[in-house]
């Protein structure tokens, strides 16, 4: 299927770029008929699920839990327009690209940000894959909009770094209703607080290579074969621990050091394809070390370590007293 207005595949920039950054935004990707459609389904839903969902896709009716973090995560089953972002020729030509052959749909999300002074602090998700947000709302700043930080996806993780030097270069993911930005999860992001009186809603999509092993099962009927090889199995235990200094340290070594080439023929999990041009490979272990703060390094280990005594929830209550 397309709905498409322009055609990617005719963009050259457009990867080299994304792999430089670590996002990218495209205008006018879809038709307007498309967007209308997906608008008309987003204000539907929204009238049954006003504060989004749990876990269970079911209704929350707390309007305290206002601070968006409970998406619609069933919008496959909802709607039928929101599978055909899935059929899109355009989402399937970048995902190729980025992946390979053989690509998954991981998750297909919805949220809407209120009025709040609530934010999602930085932090990065799974390393590898690929995803794309797309603008059901027109958003500009202090208005729930993501950040990216550029050309973080191969930086220590957030919390080990000091990021007012990074300030230069955040991204806003700003702009107009059918706006898309393709992006690395494992790029440092966040959601900024919304100061306005209107809530704004943005669609997310996450795909994974042909090895991962969150497929949607909803989506999915044949259950491939997990590949269960040595690689596949280091990587499964180091690529969904991206904030972890350590693992997400010997996930890049491993990666663009020294499995790199195995890595691209198996198309392990949490990986993407390397970029031809080498912007993929420009990874140093010396400026890795030289971004660390000691003491954001020595704080947070000694959490790390406070953690594994008193448990996740407890020191997550800690931290919250101290800061």
């Amino acid at each position: 299927m397309n709905y498409n207005h322009i055609d990617l595949s005719k963009e050259k920039n457009l990867i080299p770029n994304l792999y430089r950054d670590g996002i990218v935004k495209v205008s006018n990707l879809f038709d307007q008929n498309f967007i209308e459609e997906i608008i008309f389904a987003k204000e539907r839903i929204f009238s049954i699920f006003p504060y989004g969902q749990n876990n269970n896709y079911e209704k929350i009716s707390d309007e305290s839990s206002k601070t968006g973090n409970y998406p619609i995560k069933n919008l496959l089953e909802l709607d039928p327009i929101f599978g055909k972002l899935l059929e899109n020729t355009n989402i399937k030509y970048i995902a190729e690209e980025i992946l390979g052959k053989n690509f998954y749909f991981t998750d297909v999300n919805m949220r809407i940000v209120p009025k709040t002074n609530h934010i999602l602090e930085t932090h990065r998700d799974q390393c590898g894959g690929l995803s794309f947000s797309l603008l059901l709302d027109n958003i500009s700043m202090d208005q729930g909009e993501t950040f990216f930080f550029k050309d973080s996806y191969k930086n220590p993780p957030s919390p080990f770094v000091n990021l007012n030097n990074f300030s230069s270069n955040v991204i806003s993911t700003t702009g107009e209703i059918g706006d898309v930005y393709f992006w690395f999860p494992d790029s440092w992001h966040g959601r900024n607080h919304n100061l306005s009186d209107k809530n704004t809603c943005i669609l997310m999509v996450d795909i994974e290579n042909k090895n991962t092993n969150r497929k949607i099962n909803k989506i999915y009927k044949n259950d491939l074969i997990y590949n269960s090889n040595f690689l596949n199995k280091i990587f499964k235990l180091i690529g969904n621990k991206p904030n972890n200094l350590l693992t997400h340290f010997l996930y890049c070594l491993f990666r663009f050091k020294i499995f790199k080439k195995k890595i691209e023929e198996q198309k392990i999990i949490y990986t993407r394809l390397v970029l031809k041009s080498n912007f993929g490979e420009n990874f140093s272990v010396i400026n890795y070390f030289k971004m660390i703060s000691l003491k954001k390094f020595f704080k947070n280990s000694i959490f790390q370590i406070i953690q594994l005594i008193i448990g996740r929830n407890l020191s997550a209550k800690l931290k919250k007293i101290i800061k």
